[in-house]
């Protein structure tokens, strides 16, 4: 198993972990002979508060996932020399020297250029083997923006395509968009920890997690394939 994949796991484990609390209080509060634990007595304002949390912790493995996926992909591009990357590969390098050379005078974007053309005629160091990731949210859509930038085949059996449809009941979203948008609300504020899933069922969050979880796993193939197969060269 690669360290992407066991690292996937492993938060899938430990989401799975989060949601049998949940369950155990929801239980514990409507079905218990006392909604009592020790001094606490449980409310539903406590169990709104750990739905909440879920839905946190689902984009957290969201996020952690694709930005090891980054890194991982970034190390494997510049361990080879830049004359041999691909065009694809050569942009999406050069594409964090664009943004930050968008900022600053002059001399500025003139030190931003010189760097990256020293790293492009010699060898790429460690700390210069990062990509920029996609401007917005991590979600299935802005999966799919990276794999497009470096041509990485991100293929979805047809079950799966069904699962990441929009979906009326999630205000036009796909389940992946609705656990960033409703992780953004809770963490900016818009909603606080008690309303952040007041109207979605444990059973709807459970589904959310199955989804992108069950997404990312495909994603992270991808993108292993790619790596092993060394996309990011020039075939010759």
């Amino acid at each position: 198993m690669t360290p992407a994949r066991r690292s996937l796991l492993e938060r899938r484990e430990q989401f799975d972990i989060h949601f049998s609390l949940a369950q155990a209080v929801q239980t514990q509060i409507f079905e218990g002979e006392t909604s009592s634990l020790g001094e606490l007595e449980l409310t539903v304002r406590h169990l709104l508060t750990i739905k909440s949390g879920l839905v946190v912790h689902i984009y957290n493995v969201l996020e952690s996932t694709m930005t090891g996926v980054m890194d991982v992909v970034g190390r494997a591009i510049g361990s080879a020399p830049p004359t041999e990357w691909t065009e694809d590969a050569l942009k999406e390098w050069l594409r964090k020297h664009a943004a930050s050379a968008s900022d600053g005078g002059e001399e500025g974007r003139l030190r931003i250029v010189h760097t990256a053309a020293r790293h492009l005629l010699g060898t790429v160091s460690p700390e210069s083997r990062t990509l920029k990731k996609p401007s917005g949210s991590w979600s299935d859509e802005l999966v799919y923006t990276f794999a497009r930038r470096l041509r990485v085949q991100v293929t979805m059996p047809p079950d799966m395509h069904r699962r990441l449809q929009k979906r009326a009941d999630l205000r036009g979203m796909t389940p992946v968009e609705f656990v960033a948008d409703r992780r953004n609300a809770i963490a900016h504020g818009r909603r606080s920890f008690e309303d952040g899933a007041n109207d979605i069922t444990l059973q709807s969050i459970r589904e959310l997690a199955d989804v992108t979880l069950d997404f990312l796993g495909h994603a992270v193939d991808a993108f292993e394939d790619y790596i092993a197969a060394e996309r990011y060269r020039i075939v010759t």
